[in-house]
């Protein structure tokens, strides 16, 4: 039985690690071919920090020992400029872009509305809302042409809205809308555009979160992570970084041919906060 996505070519953004390397990795063993983008430096403000070349080199590396074909390119998804070229560079390396996944994102220290910078405010929306749109906007004209097309964007459940985190609230809540909007844009060219809104996963992203917890609590580190699992999951365990991407690669597979302008919740039963 063929891999799911032999012959496939994706591009993951932020995929130096945490859920984007799980995602490049996750697509590769199902046979397709992967850009793997990143950043690659670190941003102001940032409570983790950002995919390093390095990192994006050993996804790089990992997947080419999988046996399919990779490249790693470096690009800031807030830069019109940087999106044209990246997706040229995909396109002069493999020929075609099938899969796109918006990964790319950024995370804040928790803080009230009125003390959010607009520094900060500018970042959250420029790297996830801006990224996505731009993304999608270099990236659709060759799915069009080719008649044939799978994007999933990140969502989250912060979209349901979560005390001190407004910011990246909203922006969540805006990609899951703007997922929809573009489902209707591009449907009748055969492109299924989705959106995966992940739980509490372990990630770069979530450590730093972790950490700013247990700073204001005065507990050990590694004991916030579970006690979030506890209190926010109904099912009351961790959610790994392959769950997400179970949930990107159905999305993107041909056993979701009729699933568009959905947004795909893996979050154990997210209770809310």
């Amino acid at each position: 039985m063929p891999a799911r996505f032999e012959g496939k070519v994706a591009i993951v953004t932020g995929a130096a690690h945490g859920l984007g390397a799980s995602h490049a990795l996750a697509f590769a063993r199902e046979g397709a071919d992967v850009a793997v983008t990143d950043i690659c430096h670190d941003l102001p403000g940032a409570r983790y920090g950002m995919g390093e070349e390095a990192e994006m080199n050993n996804v790089v590396k990992e997947i080419q020992g999988l046996g399919r074909q990779a490249i790693g390119v470096r690009c800031d998804v807030t830069k019109a400029k940087d999106v044209e070229d990246m997706v040229q560079t995909v396109v002069d390396a493999f020929g075609k872009i099938d899969i796109l996944v918006n990964n790319a994102g950024i995370a804040f220290v928790a803080t009230p509305i009125w003390e959010v910078s607009e520094e900060a405010w500018d970042l959250t929306v420029d790297i996830m809302l801006k990224g996505t749109f731009l993304c999608c906007k270099y990236v659709l004209p060759h799915m069009i042409k080719k008649q044939y097309g799978k994007i999933v964007n990140t969502g989250s459940i912060g979209s349901r809205g979560q005390r001190h985190n407004a910011p990246y609230s909203a922006v969540k809540a805006g990609i899951q809308l703007f997922t929809l909007a573009m489902a209707k844009d591009v449907g009748e060219y055969n492109i299924n555009i989705n959106c995966v809104s992940p739980g509490c996963v372990y990630t770069p992203m979530m450590r730093g979160a972790c950490k700013d917890s247990a700073l204001e609590q005065g507990i050990p580190e590694d004991e916030v992570y579970p006690a979030v699992c506890q209190k926010l999951h109904i099912l009351g365990r961790e959610i790994l970084a392959q769950d997400i991407s179970n949930g990107v690669l159905f999305l993107c597979s041909e056993e979701a041919r009729n699933v568009n302008g959905h947004v795909l919740f893996v979050d154990g039963g997210y209770l809310g906060i």
